[in-house]
């Protein structure tokens, strides 16, 4: 397990092994050292202490005489425990041993550089080479089977340097680690008012390296707004002087993906998606493309925010005014994917994903025109059920089910008929989370066998490695922060479960005006939609989390905007369980 909004800093007062700013905190507004007696009486305090991760810092832990106590503390109030640390004392066997028979949980080796720029700003030559000596003997000692797991970051800090610096000196150290289990993790400095254009410009390059999984993941701490949801790992009072609350490390697969990601943790809300409104304008269908007028009706006009649906002998013109996406987002939709769909369903019948919506593709008669790409293009109804190939996958998967399973979102309910004789012949022990009291209640009256919990995954406190299987079946859109998210599930899954993620991408609707109208007036669901997540925007995420993919069905052109993502909790691999 990693930092995350939860975890809690303990300062241990420890002195710095060199005079550098290796701490979280200014060394004058340190709180006072905590003592043993000290982090019993605070950690009995604390709600919700089981399985949260409580990590000691300040200066350098491995000075305090009493760390492993410290540590056994930690475990035997229910918590995990970690560290952060320079690594020296790591070269030392003995020291391994005491660390992972006291249980550490987490593992942040601090680099101030990469080599020399290391020892420079340690002051002691050779630093770097023993810290990641002492690194790789610990991720080599991980595979014994009677070592509890541990997490291991090293954090590359900014501490002055410029970005470029930085940046260039990520693939010499993830060369330097050589081991895709660890995480790396770049600590920014305190924006500058000025500094995030240089920061995305420095950070472009890397924007696909999570997609390798021979490299260490990358995630990165304390980059300003809008660059990333996350804030500098700070110490303030929380309780007790020497403990407080850190936002969790951000780890984002792309760098297009950090905008949406700030909106989603300041709760802002967007649209999953518009429509395609027919008009009444209409032209022959032709059998050719070189006969075909619709370019010329379409003259002077958005060539991507209008289309022309082949409606009998005719084609009907449809246009969108969507304010909700962009022209990108909209030529994304339109014509790099297609996830077009017609509503079929009289006006005020939503949802109807079976019979109500049909899905719209490209007409082949266009490909040789050359004024396709002006005119809006001419569509053709696909006469069979768009979702068929995804939903009886899904649904032959619910029906395997067996032993624990957790159900994220589970109100909206579309396996029942799968799950429910599962339930009463004892084959599952189901319990089904639901931000929306209604639907939960309604979902609880079909199932009274099963266990119900009103909330989402990220205030749900259960026992960790306890599930066999977890269902998120269009949910992840909807959680607040989609890496708290894996995290929580992550660790209530036992080693070797089950997670099956599904979710949808934008898409567009063609619809007549009164079914927009009736769309408009329709009540809102009772929790809100924060982003329109593709499979491949959550795998590093679930990387993180010591999430393997089984299978992967990528929503494409061939496709449609429903994505299967099938993963399984690591079993006993270089500490990359969680506890």
């Amino acid at each position: 397990m990693r930092p995350r909004a939860d975890t809690l800093l303990v300062w241990t007062g420890a002195p710095c092994s060199y005079g550098c700013a290796a701490c979280p905190i200014a060394p004058n507004t340190a709180p006072a050292a905590v003592s043993q007696s000290d982090l019993q009486r605070a950690l009995a305090t604390m709600p919700a202490q089981r399985g949260r991760l409580v990590v000691l810092v300040g200066g350098d832990p491995f000075l305090r005489p009493d760390l492993v106590r410290l540590i056994a503390t930690i475990r035997a109030a229910g918590g995990a425990p970690g560290i952060v640390t320079t690594g020296r004392a790591l070269m030392y066997p003995h020291v391994r041993q005491r660390l992972r028979r006291a249980g550490l949980a987490y593992l942040r080796l601090q680099c101030f550089g990469h080599g020399e720029a290391h020892d420079r700003a340690t002051g002691v030559p050779g630093s770097f080479t023993q810290a990641i000596a002492g690194l790789r003997a610990w991720l080599d000692e991980a595979t014994a089977a009677e070592t509890t797991a541990c997490d291991v970051d090293v954090a590359l800090y900014a501490r002055g340097r410029s970005i470029a610096t930085v940046a260039a000196e990520i693939p010499q150290l993830a060369h330097t680690i050589a081991a895709p289990a660890v995480q790396l993790v770049v600590v920014m400095d305190p924006p500058s008012p000025h500094g995030s254009e240089l920061l995305l410009q420095a950070m472009a390059p890397l924007a696909h390296w999570n997609d390798d999984p021979t490299r260490p993941l990358l995630a990165w701490e304390g980059l300003p707004e809008p660059a990333s949801p996350a804030a500098h790992l700070t110490l303030a009072p929380l309780g007790p002087s020497f403990i407080s609350a850190a936002p969790p490390a951000c780890c984002l697969g792309r760098v297009e993906a950090l905008v949406a990601a700030t909106a989603a943790r300041r709760q802002a809300t967007v649209a999953n998606s518009f429509n395609f409104v027919r008009t009444t304008e209409t032209v022959p269908l032709t059998a050719t493309a070189e006969d075909c007028t619709a370019h010329a009706a379409a003259a002077g006009t958005e060539p991507h925010r209008h289309l022309w649906l082949v409606e009998g002998d005719h084609l009907a013109r449809h246009v969108t005014d969507t304010a909700d996406f962009g022209i990108t987002e909209i030529v994304r939709v339109k014509d790099d994917l297609s996830h077009l769909f017609l509503d079929r369903a009289p006006a005020g019948v939503l949802d109807d994903i079976t019979d109500g919506m049909r899905r719209v593709l490209p007409d082949p008669t266009c490909e040789p025109c050359p004024s396709r790409n002006r005119c809006g293009r001419r569509y053709r109804l696909v006469e069979a059920p768009p979702f068929a190939n995804e939903e009886a996958w899904i649904a032959r998967y619910v029906a395997s089910l067996r032993g624990r399973v957790l159900d994220v979102g589970c109100g909206e309910q579309l396996y029942r008929s799968e799950i429910t004789p599962l339930v009463r012949s004892g084959a599952v022990r189901y319990h089904g989370l639901d931000p929306d009291a209604q639907s939960l209640d309604g979902w609880r009256a079909v199932l009274p066998e099963g266990r119900f919990h009103l909330g989402g995954i990220e205030d749900f406190r259960g026992e960790p490695a306890s599930y066999d299987r977890i269902l998120c079946l269009r949910s992840l859109n909807h959680v607040v922060d989609v890496d708290e998210a894996f995290a929580r599930m992550a660790e209530l899954l036992k080693p070797g479960g089950q997670l099956l993620v599904v979710e949808c991408t934008a898409f567009a609707m063609l619809r007549r005006p009164e079914q927009v109208a009736a769309a408009d007036r329709a009540p809102r669901g009772g929790h809100q939609h924060f982003r329109n997540l593709a499979s491949e925007d959550v795998i590093p995420s679930a990387r993180r989390h010591s999430l393997q993919v089984l299978e992967h069905r990528p929503s494409t052109l061939q496709t449609t905007n429903e994505w299967i993502l099938l993963l399984a909790r690591a079993r006993a691999h270089h500490g990359r369980d969680a506890q």
